[in-house]
C-alpha cells in the first residue's frame, strides 16, 4: 500500500500566527520545524497502520517548506508544483492521501489564515456553495480514484472538511498563542497532540477499505471572488466571465475545473506555453534556496518539544575543527543529494570533473 502524506503548514501544531507560515521569514523557519514534526508523526502512523511506502508531498505556497533532512528517512519527499497532473504531479500510484495541517476556506470568520488555493480570493463558490481546499483538492484526487482519509488542522477547518469527507479520520489543532508559550503545559500539549496524529493516521490507513474517493458530479460552476477589482483584472488573462471582482467558469468535471483554476491563479495566457520549464526551474530554485539559505529560526518563546539542530554535525563539537569538518561534509552531501533529485543526469561525473 502506497500512502501519500500531503502537507500544508497553517494547521500545524505549534503555529499560531500568519508570519510563521510566510516563506522566508525567521518565524517561518520555526514553522517549518513544527510542520516537519507533524509530518513525521503522520508518516510513522502510516507505517504503523500497514503502509508499504510513504511519500510526502509539500503543497504550501511553492513547496519545500519541510526540513527535508529531518524527515523520517523511510519516506520519499516530493516538493514543488507540477504540470501533469496539474499541481500535484504523478499521483496515480497513491492508494490513500493523509492531509496534514489544513486551514479554513476563504471568507471563514474568526479562523486562522483562511484562504482557498491562493490568498487573492475573498471566497470561492462551487455550484453556489462556498468551498475550501478540501472540497476542491479531494474532488480532484477523487476523480483519479484516490480517497483522502485523514485531515488535521484548526477546528473550523476540520469541520468544513468533514462535511465532504465524513469517512475521514481527523485531529483538531489549537491555534491560540498561549497554547504554545506556556512552558511545561505547552510541552505536554504538543506531545499529546502529535501522538494523536500518529495514532489517528494509523487508524486511517487500517480503515482504507472504508475510505471513498470523493467525486463531485458535473456540471460544475465556479465563482472566484477576488479581494479587489484590480486583482480580478490582473489575474483574469484567459477571458473568463467577469463581473467586477467575481470571475466565473464552467467545467464538466473537477479535473477540468481545477485546470482552469490554476490557469487563473498561476498560469497566465502569456506564460502558459512555457509553464513546464518555468515550473521545473522554480522547483530547482526553491529546493536549493530553502534547503541551504534560510534565516535563523525565531520561535517567539514557543516550546520546541523535539527541537533538533538545523545545522547537523556542528553542535557536538562547537567551535572545534572536527565539528566544522563534519558540518562541511554534511552540507556538501546534502547539496549533492539535492542535485541528484533535481537533474536527470549522472551528477557524480559532473562533480568528479569539477573537483
Amino acid at each position: 500500500m502506497h500512502v501519500a502524506v500531503f502537507a500544508d503548514i497553517d494547521g500545524s501544531f505549534g503555529i499560531w500566527r500568519m508570519r510563521q507560515c510566510r516563506m522566508g521569514t525567521a518565524e517561518w523557519q520555526y514553522g517549518r520545524h513544527c510542520l516537519t514534526e507533524d509530518i513525521n508523526h503522520v508518516v510513522g502512523g502510516a507505517f504503523d497502520g500497514g503502509a508499504d511506502r510513504v511519500t510526502v508531498k509539500d503543497t504550501h505556497e511553492i513547496g519545500f517548506n519541510c526540513l527535508i533532512d529531518k524527515l523520517d528517512p523511510r519516506a520519499t519527499y516530493v516538493g514543488g508544483h507540477f504540470i501533469k497532473p496539474i499541481f500535484y504531479g504523478d499521483i496515480e500510484q497513491y492508494d490513500l492521501i493523509l492531509y496534514v495541517a489544513i486551514h479554513a476556506a476563504s471568507g471563514t470568520e474568526d479562523a486562522f489564515f483562511p484562504h482557498t488555493h491562493y490568498g487573492v480570493f475573498s471566497q470561492m463558490l462551487l455550484n453556489g456553495t462556498r468551498v475550501g481546499e478540501m472540497d476542491i483538492y479531494a474532488g480532484y484526487l477523487g476523480e483519479f480514484g484516490i480517497p483522502v482519509g485523514f485531515i488535521s488542522g484548526e477546528d473550523v477547518a476540520v469541520e468544513q472538511a468533514l462535511r465532504v469527507l465524513p469517512w475521514a479520520k481527523s485531529v483538531v489543532v489549537d491555534k491560540r498563542k498561549e497554547t504554545y508559550t506556556s512552558g511545561e503545559k505547552s510541552r505536554a500539549y504538543l506531545a499529546a497532540g502529535r501522538q494523536e496524529l500518529r495514532e489517528t493516521a494509523a487508524q486511517a490507513v487500517q480503515a482504507i477499505n472504508d475510505m471513498q474517493p470523493m467525486v463531485m458530479p458535473g456540471p460544475l460552476h465556479f465563482e472566484a471572488e477576488f479581494r479587489s477589482i484590480q486583482l480580478a483584472d490582473r489575474f483574469n488573462t484567459w477571458g473568463f466571465t467577469q463581473q467586477e471582482r467575481i470571475v466565473e467558469w464552467d467545467a464538466d468535471n473537477m479535473k477540468e475545473g481545477f485546470e482552469k483554476l490554476n490557469k487563473l491563479t498561476f498560469f497566465s495566457r502569456r506564460i502558459y506555453s512555457v509553464r513546464r520549464p518555468i515550473s521545473f526551474l522554480t522547483r530547482c530554485y526553491y529546493r536549493l534556496k530553502n534547503t541551504y539559505f534560510y534565516p535563523k529560526p525565531n520561535s517567539e518563546s514557543a516550546e520546541l518539544l523535539f527541537l533538533m539542530s538545523l545545522l547537523p554535525g556542528i553542535n557536538d563539537q562547537t567551535g572545534s575543527r572536527l565539528g566544522i569538518v563534519r558540518y562541511a561534509n554534511s552540507y556538501y552531501a546534502r547539496i549533492v543529494e539535492s542535485l541528484r533529485d533535481i537533474f536527470p543526469c549522472d551528477i557524480n561525473c559532473l562533480l568528479m570533473e569539477n573537483r
